[in-house]
């Protein structure tokens, strides 16, 4: 049975909730049918969320850019259509050409985070190709992995052909050109290995570590020691674009998206964007209003969201909410600044905002003492903290959502105590009665300065969540995120190949997968997956010492080690680094070795 055949004879779209899911033809979207070189881009998570995010469609339209190569999308289906799949044989498909995935030369799958692990292993297995990439041959598509926990691949290694450190777009005509060629998978293989950036786990030997992982490492003069990140140095020079797939189902952010810088200076120790996308680089403000305004009249969202990790710390925001202005006041379309930084918004940018479509302010203080925010680096203060939501209240903000962190090394509980203390002095103060304290717990990450700490443990955690759920006595509205997801976030995220066994079992014994949310996510069979493979956890989530051989360092995302050990004990001392955009250049590595532009000029 053909899959069109599938989808439109056998009415399984009645049977299946949001069909529009899986059968394309959204507005905008490409369809380059007789293409060369054919990649299929997966998001291993719904529909619905993957395209919500914005790299996914930066993608889309980077490689669809380059000649005789197309590229088409593919997602996990939800557990309903698993079932109708399996139950007619038939296997996962692309959305522009309903080509099933094993017809592509590549599959590409980005991972985004760790609890999408299993979502992945699953698209392999649905879409027809051996899960383990040493059981792969002639026929198969290559299987490529790519997205911020490229940063460390050693879990999902052996399910992987390549694995791509760094910034997409510089890797999609090399990918193209080497695919292309007349040459065998395992040449295809050794021509990514040689190229910068490009993993291949199989061409890499492992030894046993002291503490008990797996360190892949080489001695084939003819791969790197270690995979250096490959990065855009200039976002100018690289496209972004200015049409957009409107998709005919709901989605989960429903809204125009425009990058308007990559990176984040600002040094927050425990957070890993930060340091993966280092350095800053800032798209310039007439390209973003122009990409803004094409974009809107492309897709008829009446939201515009300018992304980036820290948006009102770019250097020209005003001049380009200038340029914006009259066009959005004319038809009353909202923008937003995701990921607001407290001490940059000012009277003047909250009233610019002001366009007709107020939606809410989220702030991120991470921690409610001086002492905890100096320990991690944010670089702010209680009263920055408080004066800048009063200004928001003053220009018309109605709520708020505050962004916290527990499980910090060196936490006590007065520390989480003084994250009350300071929602209820926020309220006091400013007088907006609309706040959502959110809290998450501390996944150490690898290539951050608390690589090295320990997670904090599901007891402990529990106890802290505890102090903060008092305050919905007194009606705020407290999130705190799961802690057995936290643990087990935390197990991946410093984890090694042994971690493979764990995933495959999880996705074929329990069919734990969708484990990024929490309606979804189930503990019990991950206990019973951990408890069959006599699994100890404690080698993943007790304190690393500077000394320790860490399996993700394999890779080289272009900053020192020595500067880790450095913000690592600075931490503990409780003493801060500055932003380089601002003050000297902190020394991480990232533009001195690489010649960046930015410490050139300094």
């Amino acid at each position: 049975m053909k899959i069109s055949e599938f989808i439109f004879n056998t009415g399984v779209l009645h049977k299946v909730s949001k069909p529009q899911r899986y059968f394309g033809g959204e507005y905008n979207e490409t369809n380059k049918k007789n293409a060369e070189v054919k990649i299929a881009m997966c998001f291993p998570d719904l529909y619905d969320v993957g395209m919500s995010h914005t790299g996914f469609h930066i993608l889309y339209n980077t490689f669809n850019s380059v000649k005789n190569t197309s590229c088409e999308r593919v997602f996990l289906p939800w557990f309903d259509m698993i079932e109708e799949m399996q139950k007619y044989s038939i296997p996962l498909w692309s959305l522009e050409t309903l080509r099933p995935v094993k017809e592509f030369d590549v599959l590409g799958i980005t991972l985004q985070y760790e609890l999408s692990y299993t979502n992945a292993v699953k698209i392999i297995d649905l879409s027809g190709i051996p899960v383990w990439a040493k059981d792969r041959t002639e026929n198969d598509p290559i299987v490529l992995a790519g997205g911020p926990c490229a940063s460390n691949p050693e879990p999902v290694a052996d399910f992987f052909d390549v694995i791509f450190v760094g910034d997409g777009e510089t890797a999609a005509e090399e990918i193209s050109e080497i695919i292309s060629k007349k040459i065998s998978r395992k040449d295809k293989l050794k021509e990514f290995s040689k190229k910068e950036g490009f993993y291949v786990p199989s061409l890499y030997k492992t030894k046993k570590s002291e503490r008990g992982l797996i360190i892949p490492y080489t001695d084939n003069k003819e791969i790197p020691d270690k995979v250096k990140a490959k990065k855009v140095y200039d976002l100018n020079t690289v496209e972004f674009p200015d049409s957009q797939i409107v998709s005919n189902t709901r989605l989960v952010h429903e809204r125009a998206i425009v990058e308007v810088m990559r990176g984040c200076n600002r040094g927050c120790r425990f957070c890993h964007a930060g340091m993966y996308y280092r350095p800053v680089r800032e798209r310039n403000a007439d390209t973003i209003s122009k990409k803004s305004i094409d974009l809107l009249k492309k897709t008829g969202y009446p939201e515009l969201s300018l992304l980036s990790l820290s948006t009102l710390d770019h250097s020209n925001l005003e001049e380009m909410v200038d340029n914006m202005l009259p066009f959005l006041e004319e038809r009353k379309i909202g923008l937003s600044l995701p990921s607001s930084r407290v001490d940059k918004f000012g009277l003047e940018i909250s009233s610019k905002l002001d366009t007709g479509r107020k939606s809410g302010l989220t702030f991120a203080p991470e921690a409610g003492s001086q002492r905890m925010r100096d320990n991690i680096n944010k670089g702010i203060n209680e009263d920055e903290i408080t004066e800048v939501i009063k200004t928001a209240k003053e220009t018309g903000w109605k709520k708020v959502k505050l962004y916290f962190m527990i499980g910090l090394p060196g936490e006590t509980t007065e520390d989480i105590e003084e994250i009350c203390a300071l929602a209820r002095k926020i309220r006091k103060e400013s007088r907006m009665r609309d706040i959502t304290v959110n809290a998450s717990i501390l996944v150490p990450k690898p290539h951050t300065p608390f690589q090295y700490a320990e997670f904090c443990g599901t007891d402990e955690a529990k106890e802290k969540a505890k102090i903060l759920s008092a305050l919905k006595k007194e009606k705020f509205t407290v999130r705190i995120h799961d802690v057995y997801e936290s643990y087990v976030e935390a197990i991946f995220s410093r984890g090694d190949r042994n971690l493979s066994k764990i995933i495959y079992d999880a996705v074929f014994k329990e069919n734990a997968i969708f484990q990024q949310t929490e309606d979804n996510f189930n503990f019990r069979a991950w206990a019973r997956i951990f408890n069959e493979n006599d699994f100890d956890s404690s080698v993943y989530l007790k304190e690393f010492s500077t000394e320790d051989e860490l399996p993700w360092n394999i890779i080289d995302m272009l900053i020192s080690e020595k500067f880790f050990i450095s913000e690592w004990q600075k931490s503990k001392e409780e003493i801060l680094t500055p932003d380089c955009r601002w003050n000297k250049c902190s020394v991480c590595g990232v533009c001195i070795e690489n010649d960046y532009k930015i410490c050139k000029e300094k």
